[in-house]
């Protein structure tokens, strides 16, 4: 049974005013079970006949049949289908995502089909059994070796029972006895699968598929069966599953993946820390600004030297009547300005991604399932730098409530130094989690002043990071995994 029938394929390339015919009428017809070999020199067009059939680019005329699905009438949502169904891709470069797990990686085309993330990981650990690397699942791929890398693509690409496996030059990145390991895998992947491989390798192709294409300007001019097929699957006919990862999933999928490098653009997640900190603290001094008088600037309202000097008198009423609102406006200017900034980094990160965006949209991803994602990504970063702010904003309540009674220490009475810590910790997270004053502390900072500033700051971002992923989502970078 025919798993994959083209019919009288042209593609054309257009720079400029120059166009070139890259395919000239292919036709084709794939049988399930096949290990087929794609070869031709370079400009022969087999990557693009590879790039075409995995729905990577669009054809201008003929037609691409896949388990019965007419390719050149679906929409963009059946396309999307057709991938996550029957397409597994395995790259020369193997366009993993470098900051997310091994075992998330093989996973994504899962979550992207709305399978729930427990058995998505379930059914990702026993891909990676078959390849023989369970053992790597919660590393990153950086740090394993090319051909381990290549491994989990191969997991990545059988993990939701795809039906046909799409390899443009697997082994090209890889050292021989590497390569040889990686054929043999797919060999025995296609006892129950279709492999289609695009090589350069003519040696690897008579070894290990059992049937040869060679292209020529375009045109198929040897279609030779080598081998016996050994294919061992159920040949039918599936239906095609149209269905969305769902909102849950892409909300913890953003936690995972497309992190922000922490160590090239952490300043800008510090300096934005300590602004909401400052920010919240002055605006707790401003409410109780009799108290903090009082208590750090008596020395400016002490008659004596007020009497003394009228420039420390003018200094006091300077201060007790503007330095609070010039302080918040000058917070006000940085805030602005780190959310710009943030926003900045966030749109470069995006950018810097687009590969990773390819990927999402090879494994069948939306556009809308894509703006979702990195609408949803900002959650976790203003989550982590709201944790710092607390903890800055924490340390700076005790220390403003006198948690260090540094007269005890003069007088060495200890047990009321560590009395007065005890009281002051207590009484500033009392009155912070029940939102009450504490007799035990002056200044208080309650969660309401922390939440209402939490939740326009993460609306800020998130509407900030949708508009330059929405423009990449619909841009075409899916062409970036189909070159030429």
């Amino acid at each position: 049974m025919s798993i994959l029938r083209i019919k009288n394929l042209h593609k054309s390339y257009t720079h400029g005013t120059n166009t070139t015919h890259v395919l000239k009428g292919i036709n084709l017809d794939i049988e399930e079970g096949s290990f087929v070999a794609i070869l031709g020199r370079s400009g022969s067009g087999k990557t693009t006949l590879l790039n075409v059939i995995s729905t990577l680019l669009e054809f201008d005329k003929g037609s691409i049949t896949i388990d019965g699905q007419d390719v050149g009438k679906a929409n963009n949502r059946k396309i999307n289908a057709i991938r996550n169904n029957y397409i597994g891709f395995v790259f020369q470069e193997f366009n993993l995502v470098k900051d997310m797990s091994v075992v998330d990686n093989v996973a994504t085309p899962l979550i992207l089909n709305g399978v729930g993330f427990r058995e998505a990981r379930e059914k990702a650990l026993h891909a990676l059994e078959q390849v023989g690397l369970a053992q790597y699942a919660k590393v990153r791929p950086p740090e394993l070796s090319g051909g381990q890398q290549q491994r989990v693509a191969i997991a990545r690409a059988i993990v939701n029972d795809q039906k046909i496996i799409l390899c443009d030059e697997p082994t090209g990145a890889l050292d021989d006895y590497t390569a040889v390991d990686i054929l043999g895998l797919l060999k025995e992947l296609s006892k129950t699968r279709t492999v289609i491989m695009v090589t350069h390798d003519e040696e690897f192709a008579k070894k290990y598929s059992n049937r040869i294409i060679m292209l020529v300007d375009g045109n198929i001019v040897k279609d030779e069966v080598t081998g016996e097929d050994i294919f061992q699957g159920a040949e039918s006919t599936r239906k095609l599953r149209e269905t969305r990862a769902g909102f849950l999933n892409l909300l913890k999928y953003s936690f995972l993946s497309m992190d922000i490098d922490k160590k090239k653009f952490g300043t800008t997640f510090r300096t934005f820390s300590i602004s909401l900190t400052l920010f919240i603290v002055i605006s707790v001094i401003n409410q109780n600004l009799d108290v903090f008088t009082r208590r750090y600037l008596n020395v400016f309202v002490q008659s004596e030297v007020a009497d003394r000097n009228i420039l420390l008198d003018f200094i006091y009423q300077f201060l007790e009547q503007n330095i609070t609102s010039l302080i918040q406006v000058i917070l006000y200017i940085l805030i602005g300005f780190c959310i710009v900034s943030y926003l900045f980094v966030f749109t470069i990160n995006i950018i810097n991604k687009k590969r990773e965006i390819a990927v999402l949209k090879a494994f069948g991803a939306s556009q809308e399932e894509i703006g979702i994602l990195f609408m949803l990504r900002p959650i976790k970063f203003t989550v982590a730098i709201f944790k710092d702010t607390m903890i800055y904003t924490f340390i700076l309540t005790l220390l403003l409530n006198g948690v260090l009674d540094f007269r005890a220490i003069l007088y060495a009475d200890y047990f009321d130094f560590f009395i007065n810590i005890v009281q002051v910790t207590y009484g500033t997270v009392v009155s912070f989690l029940l939102n009450n004053q504490h007799p035990y502390i002056e200044f208080h900072v309650h969660y309401v002043h922390i939440l209402p500033l939490f939740f326009l700051v993460l609306a800020l971002f998130m509407i900030g990071s949708l508009i330059p992923a929405y423009k990449i989502s619909r841009s075409n970078t899916i062409r970036m995994l189909a070159t030429e």
